[in-house]
């Protein structure tokens, strides 16, 4: 029914998800590179490339060369059918245009993949198939954070509080940094954003796509040197442009899903690194896993940190079968 290999991909039939075997459909669930391994050579041997509409639009701006006669959009609740499986898409909380996906066979069984996700039950629909896949990033028990359902209003305070010492530089990954966009400006947040090319291209698209990020400019207009000048604004880059804007005076963030003891560190002078991630902790995993009850877990295991203690743990609680992928 399902194969993976070490590149983490999801071969279902003649589909391929997040990685490349020799599907003649290829499904990329978000931007994110692990997520877009092989989508090169998926191009060539491929009938058509599945995402939805806001990740089609983003991939180029990352890099991607994607033909436009085989790309199929696909917007969430929306079904498209291949061969005799049948596949929707399902909303996912974690980047922009990120999609859960559900494929449903023949017969009836169904098999769904998680892809990344957080907040379940609280903005990522929990999907109940006969076979789930899931990318247990935090999947050993001490990978916890207790303060994950407050920490939009942790960050939003602590960027306030360090806008009334200087500017503010945020780092963070592609995606990432368009979601803690949104959740600065859902926090009150109403200093102005200064963004790079890049970043600047891809909040347009998104904005396009129904997604609000208040007043931004592109750096090196004359719009943004003002604001500059001025000295009260936050300016977001790539998390490897860090090193480059190392010696910037202001106040630099850094987002991380790595820390779990506290939301926020101070690691330099006018550094701190902020607990904010994108995937859902040990408790979200379980979370998911506990009100979907598949018949069969299969956990990504080149996805997944602690994947066999994962699988095994959730074997243990929930009488649930639990194998690997690969």
């Amino acid at each position: 029914m399902v194969k993976g290999n070490d590149h983490g991909v999801i071969s279902v039939g003649l589909v391929d998800i997040d990685g490349v075997e020799d599907g003649r459909i290829r499904i990329v669930t978000h931007v994110h590179s692990d997520h877009t391994v092989g989508l090169s050579k998926s191009t060539n041997i491929s009938e058509k490339i599945v995402a939805t509409p806001l990740t089609l639009e983003w991939l180029p701006v990352l890099g991607h060369k994607l033909p436009r006669h085989k790309l199929l959009p696909l917007d969430y609740g929306e079904e498209v059918r291949v061969g005799d499986l049948k596949i929707t898409f399902y909303e996912s909380v974690h980047i922009p245009g990120t999609a859960q996906v559900m494929i449903e066979f023949p017969d009836g069984i169904t098999l769904a993949y998680t892809s990344d996700f957080k907040k379940p039950g609280e903005g990522t629909p929990i999907l109940s198939p006969d076979v789930l896949v899931i990318d247990a990033v935090y999947g050993r028990p001490n990978y916890v954070r207790e303060f994950d359902d407050i920490i939009d209003t942790i960050l939003a305070d602590a960027v306030r509080e360090l806008l009334a010492t200087g500017p503010v530089y945020l780092y963070g990954y592609h995606g990432k940094i368009q979601e803690v966009m949104e959740v600065l400006r859902r926090e009150g947040v109403d200093a102005p954003f200064i963004l790079p090319y890049k970043q600047y291209q891809l909040a347009r698209i998104a904005e396009r796509h129904g997604h609000r990020f208040g007043d931004y400019v592109l750096q090196g207009t004359d719009e943004a040197e003002d604001i500059i000048r001025d000295g009260w604004f936050i300016y977001f880059a790539h998390v490897n442009s860090k090193r480059r804007l190392n010696g910037v005076m202001g106040n630099h963030l850094i987002l991380s899903g790595w820390e779990f003891s506290r939301p926020y560190k101070r690691i330099g002078r006018n550094k701190w690194l902020v607990a904010f991630s994108d995937h859902a902790d040990f408790t979200g995993l379980l979370r998911y896993v506990e009100e979907s009850r598949p018949k069969l877990l299969l956990v990504n295991l080149p996805r997944s940190t602690g994947g066999i203690e994962f699988a095994e743990y959730v074997r243990k609680k929930f009488g649930i079968e639990a194998l690997l992928l690969p």
